[in-house]
């Protein structure tokens, strides 16, 4: 597994926990996470992208949705979100 991988699935598992606290003001709002915590809230997927990869120059982030019954697919759900936020 690589780097990138381990920090999505321990995001997604840090972001499953805490994503009832986040509901419902932040519904449909895009969470930044780095490390296994929620970094920062976007109200879109290309603010929260962006902003990651200024941040975080490694790449090692992920953005998930708020109160979308939060869903782990991986890189390939990253990758498809980079390019749609391109």
């Amino acid at each position: 597994m690589s780097k990138l991988d381990l920090e999505i699935s321990k995001n997604f598992k840090a972001f499953r926990a805490i994503e009832p606290t986040l509901l419902p003001s932040n519904r449909g709002k895009y969470a930044l996470i780095r490390s296994e915590k929620v970094v920062g809230l976007y109200d879109t997927i290309r603010d929260a992208q962006l902003t990651g990869h200024n941040f975080f120059e490694d790449g090692l982030f992920s953005v998930q949705k708020i109160g979308d019954g939060a869903r782990n697919l991986g890189f390939f759900s990253y990758a498809l979100r980079v390019a749609s936020a391109q």
